[in-house]
């Protein structure tokens, strides 16, 4: 990853972690709770889809990559996972999950690591890899993905937000004006290419249309 795209989006999650572990857990007013669930629609959606399509994780190994506050690392672990490695580059982000993981009981299961994932080397496989709320920062997909593919042996789901006629001009303008980094969106043709050329062989492409659109890739690594 680029230096300067990868310290400005480190330091933007390593400021506003709080506030983007609100989103998920919901903890602010009633109507910042209207708001996220209205307009970030997609992202509780993608969290029902990536569930789905995980199945039943009872004695499995998770990767989490870009894992955040941990919602999806803890969860993971509390739905029965035997081992799960959440890699986040923010350590205000890891702070929170490593609280979230105790407060539940499943601290033992998680391993939270402070890293860029393409220069973090893993010496283990996992049954599942996920990337939720990544891909929209990341400018070199196949690599990234590629990575996550050699690291799975069963299923990779990742997320990709997608472009928006309304949506796609205002946020595009509202990160260059808050220093936010750029931001990276795609199309079904760009989902299907960058996961062929990361050689997953077996996929699907979930569509979500909510929030401006997003693809959910699931896709079974055949290892």
């Amino acid at each position: 990853m680029n230096r300067s795209h990868h310290d400005t989006v480190r330091e933007r999650f390593e400021r506003d972690a709080h506030s983007f572990d609100a989103i998920y857990r919901l903890e602010r007013s009633p109507f910042w709770r209207w708001v996220n669930t209205t307009l970030r629609k997609a992202v509780f959606e993608r969290y029902t889809i990536t569930f789905e399509q995980a199945g039943d994780v009872t004695g499995k190994k998770v990767l989490d990559v870009g894992c955040g506050s941990g919602v999806y690392s803890v969860d993971f672990a509390r739905r029965g996972a035997e081992r799960v490695v959440g890699v986040d580059f923010s350590g205000n982000m890891l702070e929170i999950a490593r609280q979230e993981a105790q407060q539940h009981g499943v601290a033992e299961r998680c391993d939270f690591i402070q890293a860029d994932f393409l220069d973090l080397e893993l010496d283990e496989k996992f049954d599942i890899s996920v990337a939720m709320g990544v891909f929209d920062y990341v400018p070199e997909q196949v690599r990234f993905l590629r990575k996550m593919v050699a690291l799975t042996t069963g299923k990779v789901i990742v997320a990709f937000p997608g472009h928006s006629l309304l949506r796609e001009p205002a946020r595009r303008l509202r990160y260059r004006l808050s220093g936010k980094g750029e931001i990276f969106l795609y199309g079904r043709e760009d989902v299907e290419r960058i996961a062929t050329e990361a050689g997953l062989r077996e996929k699907e492409i979930i569509r979500i249309p909510s929030s401006g659109g997003v693809y959910v890739l699931v896709g079974k690594t055949g290892a």
